[in-house]
This record gives structure tokens, sequence and C-alpha cells, in this order.
């Protein structure tokens, strides 16, 4: 028994290693974001009756589905809002958090053989899950913790011991359960990347069945982890029932999955991998096959993602101005770029913050290459006659294509659920002309790719500033001059602001130049 903890021991000691810097990142930006957001709702909503008419606008059924079901109307405080409008967003980061770290540590480690240099050695068969299971329920522990006590630092109105602890522990308590869920699945698939899409696809549904349970007002809310989180109204009735369950829930999954484990094959997975043909299609025998068929997957649910997305958005245009009424910050900050409607202002502003969302999956792609040198695949390639520059510009030619059909996907969702509220041929100018911000910062990911392969994460801090900057920069007034300094603010915002093309061209060649420069020096440097 005493040999079986040092192990487990050691193993924990491993996985901090590895994960130290990336799971403080993660912990930071959760804990952090939450409070930066709650501490923006004393200027939204300085007096009751605007904190009144912002929860009755939430009661519309778009809203509910979006964000999840209002409560204590009787006695809605500035925290009591904050919670109904931002925890849903913080419960699936914590779920995205969760299935990244534990398939890091599990089936991405076991497809290429790592594991097998422990199992080499006096380790149990249990102890990688048991340890990547330990250190993800750490890691949520401590997310619940800071959260919730920077909320009572920050003590906005309405703020008690009680509603920060349920709104930090829901958010920690879901992730959990999607830190079991993703063990679970990493049995279950053969491959790292079908333990990610079968992941991201279980979240999906389950936010699906939570915004049908809420909207209904049936038990389809209680079957998602989503559902139970918000179920513990944070800042009002503080339940403490429904993260006991999420507790539980994690735990037999967890449970579940090590049983599983103990009795499969080493390397492969309980559901065999697809044998596919014998003989690959022309297609995939080439550079861009290649590259479709790794990120295929990743495409089809972005895709999906942001046509929802849209269509969210956009069921918001009909009640906008009674959305807005009654408070100047939401005004002020919705017609931040200027025009002349809330409406117009209002999808000026949805554009913004959804073009930079679709740049992730883009950017995703453009540095996919990096994760298959990262595992040994390139040089399997390279040892044939494939160039280098074809091989790249292939990633870098389909991640041109997926920004074209996010966007179009964006314009399509927001006008089809605006009710003839918006005309889709305005609606489509607006979103492609993100396209060059998109494509200028799939260049500066193909630039650190190129030069500095190591830091090629860098990317997502440009990512998080420009986030800031154009969202939260709206509501804080700061400079014009930061904006500017992200491809997304030299952007016109349509159709508050006046099209031109020069910005668009600027920004066109400096992503040419960035890509041209990575690929070229990813030609010249040594792989792995």
């Amino acid at each position: 028994m005493n040999n079986n903890f040092t192990r487990l021991g050691i193993y924990l000691k491993f996985i901090c290693r590895r994960e130290w810097v990336v799971s403080a990142v993660w912990i930071a930006c959760i804990a952090g974001l939450s409070a930066i957001f709650a501490a923006l709702y004393p200027g939204l909503l300085p007096t009751q009756a605007e904190t009144v008419q912002m929860a009755a606008t939430m009661s519309n059924p778009a809203m509910v589905a979006m964000m999840g079901s209002v409560y204590g109307m009787e006695s809605l405080t500035q925290a009591s809002v904050m919670s109904q409008e931002c925890l849903i967003w913080f419960l699936i980061t914590a779920a995205i958090m969760n299935i990244f770290l534990v398939n890091r540590h599990t089936r991405a480690d076991e497809e290429p053989g790592r594991l097998e240099m422990f199992r080499a050695l006096p380790v149990g068969r249990l102890t990688g899950g048991l340890a990547a299971i330990t250190f993800a329920f750490a890691v949520n522990f401590i997310v619940s913790v800071l959260t919730a006590a920077l909320l009572l630092a920050l003590n906005i109105g309405g703020t008690t011991v009680a509603g920060a602890f349920a709104f930090g522990c829901a958010v920690g308590a879901v992730g959990f359960v999607f830190a079991g869920s993703t063990l679970l699945l990493a049995q279950l698939c053969s491959t790292a990347n079908g333990v990610s899409g079968a992941g991201f696809a279980l979240l999906g549904s389950f936010y699906i069945l939570r915004a049908m349970g809420d909207v209904g007002g049936n038990a389809l809310s209680y079957i998602s982890p989503f559902g139970l989180g918000l179920k513990t109204e944070a800042f009002y009735s503080n339940a403490t029932a429904p993260i006991i369950i999420l507790l539980i829930e994690g735990a037999v999954l967890s449970v579940i999955a090590l049983a599983v484990c103990a009795a499969r094959d080493h390397g492969a997975g309980v559901i065999p991998a697809s044998k596919g043909r014998a003989n690959a299609s022309r297609i995939l025998r080439g550079p861009f096959g290649f590259v479709w068929r790794v990120s295929k997957g990743a495409f089809f649910g972005w895709s999906a993602g942001m046509l929802l997305l849209g269509a969210s958005y956009g069921s918001v245009c009909a009640d906008i101005d009674r959305f807005v009424e009654n408070n100047e910050t939401m005004q002020k900050i919705i017609n931040a770029g200027g025009g002349n409607t809330l409406l117009d202002g209002y999808v000026a502003m949805i554009f913004v913050i959804m073009s930079i969302v679709a740049g992730v999956p883009v950017t995703l792609t453009a540095i996919k290459i990096r994760s298959e040198e990262k595992r040994g695949r390139l040089e399997q390639i390279f040892a044939r006659a494939v160039p280098r520059v074809k091989l790249y510009g292939a990633f870098i030619a389909i991640a041109i294509a997926e920004s074209a059909v996010m966007e179009f996907l964006l314009a399509a969702g927001l006008g089809a659920a605006a009710s003839g509220e918006l005309p889709i041929g305005e609606l489509m100018k607006a979103g492609l002309a993100y396209l060059p911000a998109i494509w200028a910062m799939a260049g500066i990911a193909a630039l650190l790719v190129g030069f500095v392969p190591k830091l090629t994460a860098l990317v997502w801090a440009v990512f998080g500033y420009t986030f800031v900057v154009l969202f939260m920069g709206r509501m804080m007034d700061l400079p014009d001059w930061a904006a500017k300094l992200t491809p997304f603010g030299s952007i016109p915002q349509l159709p508050v602001q006046e099209f031109t093309v020069i910005p668009l061209a600027v920004l066109s060649l400096a992503a040419a130049g960035f890509t041209a420069l990575g690929i070229w020096r990813f030609k010249e440097r040594d792989v792995g």
C-alpha cells in the first residue's frame, strides 16, 4: 500500500512539473476573469432599478436559453445578476480546461507510447489515470477557492461568503465532472483527437440539454452538469446539494473509468479505431488531404458552434431596444463604435467579439503542424518527397478557407434568428470585413511556429489582449491606441462605421508577410 502511494506521489510530481505553467495560466484566467467581470457590475448596474430591468430582460426565452433561468427577482443584487449572466460561461471554460488537462495526461501520452516507459517501471496499471484525475481535482479545488476569495475581496453589492463559495464551487464541481468524463472517454477512444472530439461533443450536448430544460422548465436541466451548476443560485439560495451531486458524479465517472482502464489492453480503446479503406483516396495522398484529415473534426465542431452562437445573439435583435432602454451604461457600451440605432451598434459589437472567437479555430489550424511535429509524425512525411513549404502551405490554405466559413456561418446564424430585422447581405459584408484581421492572427501564429516554436502559445496572449481592449475597453474607456495595437482594432465596424479598404489591405499584406516569413523559417530550421 505504501509503495502504491509512493508511486502515485512520484507520478503526481511528474505531472506537476509538466503542468505548473499551463495550469497556473488556466487558474489565473478563470479566477481573474470572474473578478474582472464582477468588478464591472457596480458601473453597469449602479441603481436597483437598473438591476431589476436587467434581470427582467434576461427572462425572455432567448436569454434563458443562452445563460440560464432567472431567479431571486424579489431580492436582486449586483452579485446575483452577475452570477446569472456570467456563471454559465465560467462553467464552460472549466469544462474545456479539464477536457484538455485529462486528455493530455492520459490518451495523448498513451497514443505515442510515452506511457510505455512508465509501465516498464514498477508502476501500477492505474497509476497514470489516478494521478491525472487527482491532479485535475486539485486544480478545480484551487479554482473554486481562488474565485471565491477574489469575489469576496471585491465585495460588490449583495456579495456574501456563502454566495462567493457557491459560485466558485459550482465552477470547480462542473470542471471535475468533465475531468471524470474525459478520463472515461480516454479509455473508450483510441486516439487523443477522438477523446477531445467526443469531449467537446458531450459539452455541446449538455449545453443544449440545459437550454432546453431551462426554457421548458423541465428536468432536462438536472441531467446536464451545466444545469446543476446553475441550480446553486449563487448569491441567492446558495444551494449546496447541486455541488455535492456534481462531485459524486465526477467521482463515479472516475471510478468507472479506472475500472475500464484495468480491464482494457494498453494502447487500445474499448471502441476500436476505424480501420479505414485498404488504399487511401487520391485526395488523402497529398498534403491537403493529410491536413484536412487531422483538422476536419475541429472544423465541423467549431462550425456548428459559430452557427449556434450567431443564432443566439440574433434572437435578441428584435428586443434590443427594450433590453437596454433603462440602462445608460449598456447603451454606451453598445454604441461605443458610433451609429444611429442601438440595433446597428449591437450588430457591430457582436461582430467584433465573435470575429475574435472565429479566429481561434483558424489559429488552431495554423499551429496544428507544431503538434504534429512534437508527436514525431512530420519525420515520416518528410522522409518522402514532400516539400516542407507545400505541407505548411496546406495548413495555412485550409486555415484561410476556415476563416471565410466561420464568418459566413456567424452572419447566417445572426440573420436567420433576427426574424428579418437585419439584411443578410449587410451582415455578410460586416463579417467578411474581419477576415484580414483573422488572417493576421494566423500569420502571427505561423511566425511563432517558424522562429520560436516553443513559444507558439504566445499567440493566445495576443488573443487575450485583443478581447480585453475591444470588449472590456468599451466599459473602461480605454484609449483608441490600445485597440489599434491589435489587428481587429483597425477593422471598420460595419454597419456603424464607414467601410474603407485601406486598413484591410494593410492587414492582408501584413498577414501575407508574417505567413511567408514563418513558412520560410520552418523550411530552414530543424524539425523536432
